[in-house]
């Protein structure tokens, strides 16, 4: 994950909700692996979104030496644009153009249309751009937009009730708390600004997951940042979610496990809210080069019960601190962090039972 911060392990869900929830068999979910892109390392934190039947990859970070950072290794930032063609079994990747800037650790929207990019950053700055990226005949398009009125990595970003959400996240590489803030785009207006809605009760969230049913705005998981007595970032992992109707937040139910860096926005089918993977925080602390990786398994909202059921493994290796892209029936994880400090240059297509 993108390590600015050191890890603390705080994930008290509560034993008597944990155990009371279920956990149901994952062959509901079936994963196939897609072309991989042509990076021997593969890219955290990159933007994506699928336009037609194209499948655009920007930006992200790695360490393309292969050196660990516990080991001095360094992190780079990418600006390339890599395009796939969805609708073709033989299609292979190719290089289609480059972002304004090295970037990562942002946001995707995607719409009909249009991917709409927001934040990111890099090693000394998080901005807060903001561009919308079009694909027309085999060429990238990219056109700002109104900049957010903050900088901001590390956020969470869904589209409910025709407006962007914006919440959390880091306005500095090296913050020592995590914004609570919550920014609003509507896209039904055509001169809209952003504007500053209700922020996050308690206390501010990065690396959370987004997602949105009919009735509400969900913010699930995540982490809180605190300084400790040597004014480093410590991370307490918040196993809770959280909605927002449209004026304020309320908690919502607690989740069975801690779901950090959980790919995002979470996935919406059918009524269901989908979280997948994630760092539980089983193994904060642990030696990382014996990291066994994250969570396999699926956290999926029962809205009649309002509990959160955990799914059983799935038979992958799930990345967090990656991109989710619906596509069609399909949800696809694009790249990621397997483990501490590396990546993979896969991207996995998930399928639900009907």
């Amino acid at each position: 994950m993108h390590r600015s911060t050191e890890s603390k392990l705080t994930c008290l869900v509560g034993i008597a909700t944990a155990s009371a929830l279920a956990v149901v068999s994952a062959q509901e979910t079936s994963v196939r692996a897609l072309p991989a892109l042509p990076d021997a390392h593969g890219f955290a934190g990159s933007f994506a979104g699928v336009l037609g039947d194209t499948l655009l990859v920007a930006g992200g970070a790695n360490f393309p030496d292969g050196v660990m950072p516990w080991k001095g290794g360094k992190k780079v930032w990418h600006d390339q644009i890599f395009a796939l063609d969805l609708s073709k079994k033989e299609s292979t990747w190719r290089v289609v153009g480059t972002l304004p800037q090295a970037n990562g650790y942002g946001v995707s929207i995607q719409r009909e249309d249009e991917i709409i990019f927001i934040g990111g950053g890099n090693m000394t700055e998080n901005f807060s751009h903001v561009a919308s990226i079009r694909w027309n005949e085999g060429k990238v398009t990219i056109t700002p937009w109104p900049a957010l009125p903050m900088t901001c990595a590390n956020a969470c970003a869904v589209i409910w009730k025709n407006h962007i959400h914006v919440i959390g996240g880091l306005e500095k590489p090296d913050s020592t708390t995590a914004s609570a803030r919550h920014f609003t785009f509507d896209l039904s207006s055509a001169d809209a600004t952003w504007k500053e809605a209700a922020p996050l009760p308690k206390h501010g969230l990065m690396l959370a997951t987004a997602g949105a049913t009919n009735e509400a705005l969900w913010v699930i998981g995540g982490c809180s940042l605190a300084a400790d007595a040597d004014g480093k970032a410590v991370r307490t992992y918040q196993p809770y979610s959280w909605t927002f109707d449209g004026k304020s937040w309320e908690r919502g139910p607690d989740l069975p496990r801690c779901a950090v860096a959980a790919v995002s926005p979470a996935w919406q089918r059918k009524g269901d809210l989908l979280v997948v993977g994630g760092d539980d925080g089983a193994q904060v602390g642990k030696d990382p080069e014996k990291h066994q990786g994250f969570c396999k398994t699926i956290m999926r909202l029962d809205e009649t019960s309002q509990t959160w059921i955990e799914e059983d493994a799935l038979d992958a290796v799930l990345p967090v601190t990656a991109p989710a892209v619906k596509h069609g029936e399909t949800y696809l994880l694009i790249s990621g962090e397997i483990r501490p400090g590396v990546r993979t240059p896969n991207i996995l297509e998930l399928t639900r039972k009907p």
